[in-house]
């Protein structure tokens, strides 16, 4: 059966889509579910599929150009079908397109023309006899109009001699065209002749090629600087970047942004994160319990969870959390749906999924809509503090930042340093007060610092540690640590808040769960080495990236006769320096003292 290919509407914000490519000629045979073309809209990729068996009679969009969703792109019928019907069809809805497009632009070379049809009505080609005659895209014929280009004179350079965009252009250059004959807005054009600028010589990159105010500034800009410096690339927006530098222009002009400040203690957050992670069957990480987190604080501030169109705030029910993703064209925000009626368990998989998806180009418009609170994490890039744009028409926005370490004053006035997490808050101050967007805060902050409340059932804080922190709390050693051997040979080492295992072979007695003592040993000899090495090639400026430092001890059981370190680093810098460096090192290493003879040790014991 014949049937005319039109560009799919990939979503429903969308406005237009390019065609990538065709992925079969001109008169090809495909079969139902083959791959014809593949397209793109503003913000995804698509292929367009064969409906039935047949051939590509015809097309009609060249690959780089767009059009709207629902315009004929191609005709696929059998080999020995009439299709005239459907080519007159096909031609027809182009026709009526352009006409759509071209009507609601009030450009000068259009006020020129019509000026002078006033007096005698100026001599048009005839529509069918171009359309037989000459094969030229419907940008072309677009391009064409505005640059008063003759189609007939223009000899093509597309797929079977089609005339191209660039063809009409590169006639108009040959022959120059009369600035009232040019396609440029009024304001365009009365800049022009403030700054003395040739509009036949301006590239135009408004709509349809229309000259804008912007490109008559860039060109006079061009003019004065161009003996001064060379361009080393041009980029052009491709329909994404487009589509984010409208949607956030509108944003920014439309909504009254204010950002607002808190930072939250995060101890809690990471200690939560990793029990979270490991009584769960997903990889938990700190984003999804924060998720979590921003979802029971929207329960508390419902106003936030919205939008703001057509004059109505709208508050909605569903959490549905837009994740700011940086892909290869821009910034997107998949939508993680329903927030808070999921499990942590399903947040944390559900978010990897889309977030994956995201990054590997596999996104749908889907993921895309229906967003009510949008959380963008640059923290992860290392940002400290930033003013997020909200992502209309929600009303807020939340930016998460780097974590940072500061020091605080403990219990008994002591110092101790803790994580901290730094948060932005975007709102739209027509919807909501800036007292309601410091309570909002004032919540979030509470859950980042109580987190466990949130956690499903069997994910414990668990007691307080026997240095006396609470779960959640970073308390250094201070160079003490305890070794813990509740019987046999094993046992648990704990320095400040940390803690590790440890155990000897098997036929010493123990069960080989764990490093032996000798092993923490040189564990920490290692980490010492590597450290010291590290400030000594700092010191000096030398260039070293990546330093490895392995240890090891003979015999492998009983009295350690000898221990040997080898150094192995990522340099460039002469044997000279690398040998003073790593000498340096090792004296610098505050473990290898252990190994001297004059460093005293005292041994005391008590009775418990």
């Amino acid at each position: 059966m014949a049937y005319i290919v039109r560009m799919p509407k990939l979503g429903l914000e969308m406005e237009r889509g390019e065609l990538l490519a065709w992925e079969v000629d001109d008169g090809a045979t495909v079969e139902a579910g083959d791959v014809i073309a593949e397209v793109e809209s503003e913000k995804s990729v698509a292929e367009v599929e064969a409906r039935e068996d047949g051939v590509l009679r015809r097309t009609y969009l060249e690959e780089g150009e767009s059009v709207p969703p629902g315009t004929p792109i191609g005709i696929v019928a059998p080999a020995d079908a009439d299709v005239a019907d459907l080519e007159a069809d096909a031609e027809a809805d182009l026709a009526a397109e352009v006409e759509t497009e071209a009507t609601p632009q009030a450009s000068g070379a259009t006020a020129t023309q019509e000026t002078s049809d006033r007096d005698e009505p100026a001599a048009q080609p005839e529509p069918d006899r171009v359309s037989d005659e000459v094969k030229a895209s419907p940008r072309a014929r677009d391009r064409a109009d505005a640059l008063g280009v003759d189609l007939t004179t223009v000899e093509g350079t597309g797929y079977q001699g089609a005339i191209t965009e660039d063809d009409v252009e590169a006639a108009a250059e040959r022959e120059p065209a009369d600035e009232a004959d040019v396609d440029a807005s009024p304001r365009a054009r009365k800049r022009a002749d403030e700054l003395g600028v040739d509009l036949a010589t301006v590239d135009g990159t408004g709509y349809q090629g229309a000259i804008t105010e912007d490109d008559v500034e860039e060109a006079a800009s061009g003019a004065a600087d161009a003996a001064g410096r060379t361009p080393a690339e041009t980029r052009s927006f491709g329909g994404m970047r487009k589509t984010i530098a409208r949607r956030l222009g509108e944003s920014y002009r439309d909504a009254v942004h204010v950002t607002v400040h808190r930072t939250a203690d995060a101890e809690a957050l990471f200690a939560a994160t990793d029990a979270a992670d490991e009584a769960l069957d997903a990889n938990v990480s700190v984003q999804d319990v924060l998720l979590l987190a921003v979802s029971a604080t929207l329960d508390d501030h419902p106003a936030f969870n919205a939008t703001f169109e057509d004059e109505v705030h709208r508050l909605w029910a569903d959490h549905n959390l837009g994740i700011a993703v940086d892909v290869d064209d821009g910034l997107i925000a998949p939508v993680l749906s329903d927030v808070g009626g999921k499990s942590l368990e399903t947040i944390a998989t559900e978010r990897r999924d889309l977030v994956g998806r995201a990054l590997e180009g596999e996104y749908t418009m889907d993921d895309l809509r229906d967003g009510t609170f949008t959380v963008t994490n640059l923290g992860v890039l290392g940002v400290e503090s930033f003013d997020p744009i909200i992502n209309p028409p929600q009303v807020a926005i939340l930016g998460v930042n780097a974590v940072s370490e500061s020091p605080v004053r403990g219990p008994n006035d002591e110092v101790r340093w803790r994580r901290h997490l730094p948060l932005d808050l975007t709102f739209d101050h027509r919807i909501v007060d800036g007292a309601d967007a410091a309570r909002f805060l004032e919540t979030l902050v509470g859950h980042v610092e109580e987190p466990w409340p949130l956690l499903p059932d069997g994910v414990e804080a668990g007691a307080e540690s026997r240095s006396g922190a609470t779960a959640g709390e970073t308390e250094m050693p201070d160079r003490t640590v305890t070794a813990h051997n509740p019987g046999g040979m094993a046992g648990t080492i704990e320095a400040g808040s940390f803690a590790w295992d440890f155990d000897e072979p098997e036929d010493a007695g123990g069960t080989e769960t764990g490093p032996t003592p000798v092993d923490v040993f040189l564990g920490g000899l290692a980490a010492c080495l590597s450290l010291s090495v590290r400030f000594q090639a700092d010191k000096r400026d030398a260039p070293i990236e990546s330093i490895d430092v392995t240890t090891d001890a003979d015999p492998e059981h009983g009295s350690v006769d000898r221990i040997e370190a080898t150094v192995r680093l990522e340099t460039d810098a002469d044997e000279e320096t690398v040998d003073r460096i790593v000498d340096l090192g090792e004296r610098g290493c505050h473990v290898s003292q252990v190994l001297r003879d004059d460093l005293p040790m005292e041994i005391t014991w008590e009775r418990v």
